[in-house]
């Protein structure tokens, strides 16, 4: 067992004072016992999620709280994981602070130091100075693409953050890639369930095909199911995520007695004239989400 500071992160320094080595340090990560957050530092992979998005940024956010200054307040990605907004694969190569000057900011190797800081979006997660839900999600949508931005806005409302707040962090003043984050502001919907949800629909967004309802309540045969996606409860879109399975087993359960459930789900929807479109992370990398649901709605005469 290798031991960890008060945030779960194994130190360098710690750990060869405790007696290891770095041959052991790295006997370990190439077990995949430990992974690596940082130069000197190292999370135990039995404390982190599944899910690949979850996992990226629970490494991030403990690597925040880790190098965190006192005094500092991080900001942009980093704020974002320690307040808990998913972000869509976000930039983890530096920690993000503001501060209150009006000078250029700097961008070193492992840091990223802002400027422009109003001390009223600041506030205080267990000892870390941080801005606050809705002035990170904006710093993050400002200083991203469409897909990221619709991203953090849609996490943001799913963890109720008012929408007029966002819009009014936004307009606070002219600043970069305001007009793409305007747009990812009105297509924002707090019932996408993770940053792929968000992901697919900005690539549906973006090739000009029919915006989708979430989450759509659908009763077949006695049951009730709820769609990812759903176009005049004519096609129903799916995205099967990393960890969709595992997040829907029971007590006992496998991940192929959630896999079979599922598969009696898409049965009884397609017994009652339903058409299902599903795809997963390697279809919305390689940016093929509308390639694949541009047939379904053409046939069912929604384009």
């Amino acid at each position: 067992m290798w031991t960890t500071d008060r945030n779960g992160v194994v130190r360098r320094s710690e750990a060869l004072d405790a007696g290891r080595t770095d041959a052991d340090i790295r006997q370990a990560v190439r077990r995949g016992e430990l992974l690596v957050a940082c130069r000197g530092l190292y999370i135990p992979s039995c404390s982190l999620p599944v899910e690949k998005w979850r996992l990226d940024q629970e490494v991030y956010r403990r690597r925040c709280l880790s190098e965190a200054d006192a005094g500092a307040v991080l900001s942009h990605q980093s704020a974002a994981a320690i307040l808990g907004l998913a972000m869509l694969e976000p930039d983890t190569s530096r920690v993000h602070v503001s501060v209150q000057t009006s000078a250029n900011g700097k961008r070193r190797a492992t840091r990223h130091i802002h400027t422009g800081l109003d001390e009223n979006d600041v506030i205080v997660v267990d000892g870390i100075l941080v801005t606050s839900l809705a002035r990170s999600a904006v710093d993050v949508a400002l200083t991203s693409d469409f897909a990221v931005a619709l991203a953090v806005f849609d996490s943001a409302l799913r963890m109720g953050v008012d929408r007029a707040e966002l819009h009014d962090r936004l307009e606070s003043g002219r600043r970069r890639g305001i007009a793409r984050a305007r747009v990812a502001l009105r297509y924002a919907n707090g019932l996408a369930a993770n940053p792929g949800e968000s992901w697919s629909r900005a690539q549906m967004i973006e090739a000009h095909l029919p915006v989708p309802r979430l989450q759509s309540e659908i009763t077949v045969e006695g049951r009730t199911y709820f769609s990812d996606f759903d176009w005049d409860l004519l096609v129903i879109g799916e995205f099967d995520g990393q960890g969709k399975y595992l997040a829907n087993l029971r007590p006992g359960e496998e991940v192929a007695d959630a896999v079979l459930r599922e598969k009696d789900r898409e049965n009884a929807l397609r017994r009652i004239g339903f058409e299902i479109v599903r795809w997963d992370w390697t279809v919305a990398k390689r940016r093929q989400v509308a390639a694949r649901v541009r047939p379904y709605l053409d046939a069912a005469g929604l384009l």
